[in-house]
């Protein structure tokens, strides 16, 4: 694979990569304006930025923040900057392009240092009324969704989620997959740290799990993870009944879907729980995906909570997510959707993506989802 290869190069030819870059940047700068001062500043200011972001990356995992390779977001970042440096040179006066150029660059490292150090930790809440005729008789029920955890190490941001978890004190805990980065799924400390994490939640009625993307949630990993845990119910392609602690009234029913990242095979693996429920029980699907929302509102469904989007980790103004790993690109990329009976939340997640993707969110903090599932009667 591609970033493998490039994070395995050594920093030297990443550091002639990098002056290459600002060559080509001094040299146009330089037949563009005719001053070869302007060349020469042109080049060191590139450099300059340049070897602000490696040393951005490499303290990344010294300062305890997050742990990917540095090298292959250091060459798409350098990249940028030279998009930055070429593509205002048709702007005149020369002085305007200089000085646009200049803010541009500066502007892109401000955000590289959000996205890397600021923002991944900037942990929020979200809170959702769901309201339901099924649940009349019953007293409110207090759910937190947590998903896409992506752990490499344990840090600042999760430790805020314990502490979080404990503060809002939910009846009933569900997690919807991607417990570990890609990059550390075979790592022993990572699954280590996984299990330290997940023991220290706790609810009254629970916690239940599903997997997530097959790679990142392998069975044989999630069982060594889970190991000798009796407060973590894994549902895997499995239902769970359960009251309000002991109240007799309407039941609630928790589908636990597996997701293979197949709508056919995941779909038809859905009507076949479906069956086990009676008509008039409240349903809340647990899958990792937001793919499945058709199929789930056809059913009748009541809630769907999933992940998997990470609300597209990287937002843009007015376009929001460049990716979303959906096959429905981005039209179910975070947030509340409804169709028909069925409400779905797609969660932000609280980790990010593995493998030589840069440990960045921009504009797209992490997320945990408390939801206050009530009969329709409080609501009026």
């Amino acid at each position: 694979m591609i970033l493998n290869r490039l994070e395995r190069l050594p920093w030297a030819f990443l550091g002639s990569w990098a002056l290459a870059l600002g060559m080509i940047t001094g040299i146009a700068w330089w037949e563009a304006s005719g001053s070869m001062e302007i060349g020469i500043g042109a080049t060191g200011a590139f450099l300059a930025f340049a070897g602000g972001d490696a040393l951005m990356l490499i303290m990344l995992p010294r300062l305890g923040y997050s742990f990917g390779p540095p090298k292959p977001p250091f060459v798409a970042f350098t990249l940028f900057r030279l998009f930055l440096s070429l593509g205002l040179l048709p702007i005149q006066p020369l002085s305007y392009a200089i000085g646009l150029a200049l803010i541009g660059q500066l502007a892109f490292t401000g955000n590289l240092l959000s996205a890397l150090y600021r923002e991944p930790f900037r942990l929020t809440l979200t809170e959702l009324v769901i309201a339901s005729p099924k649940l009349r008789g019953m007293p409110p029920l207090r759910i937190l969704h947590l998903t896409d955890l992506h752990l490499e190490r344990l840090t600042r941001r999760e430790q805020q989620v314990l502490r979080w978890v404990e503060e809002l004190d939910p009846d009933l805990i569900v997690f919807t997959g991607d417990l570990l980065n890609l990059s550390y799924v075979r790592d022993p400390q990572a699954q280590a740290q996984c299990s330290h994490f997940l023991e220290a939640l706790r609810a009254p009625l629970g916690i239940y799990l599903v997997t997530g993307t097959p790679l990142v949630d392998p069975p044989e990993v999630v069982r060594r993870i889970l190991f000798g845990f009796t407060h973590v119910t894994w549902l895997d392609n499995q239902v769970a009944r359960f009251g309000q602690l002991g109240h007799r009234g309407p039941s609630i029913y928790l589908l636990g879907l597996t997701c293979t990242h197949d709508p056919d095979h995941d779909g038809e693996r859905l009507r076949e729980l479906i069956r086990q429920v009676p008509p008039q029980a409240l349903t809340i699907l647990l899958y990792h995906s937001p793919d499945l929302f058709p199929e789930a509102s056809a059913l009748g469904i009541d809630l769907y909570l999933c992940g998997h989007t990470h609300g597209g980790q990287i937002r843009l103004p007015l376009i929001g997510a460049l990716i979303t790993a959906s096959i429905y690109g981005k039209r179910y990329e975070m947030g509340l959707y409804r169709r028909g009976s069925t409400t779905m939340y797609v969660s932000r997640g609280l980790g990010m993506e593995g493998l030589g993707m840069p440990r960045m969110r921009l504009m797209c903090p992490p997320e945990i989802v408390l939801i206050h599932l009530q009969s329709d009667e409080e609501e009026a």
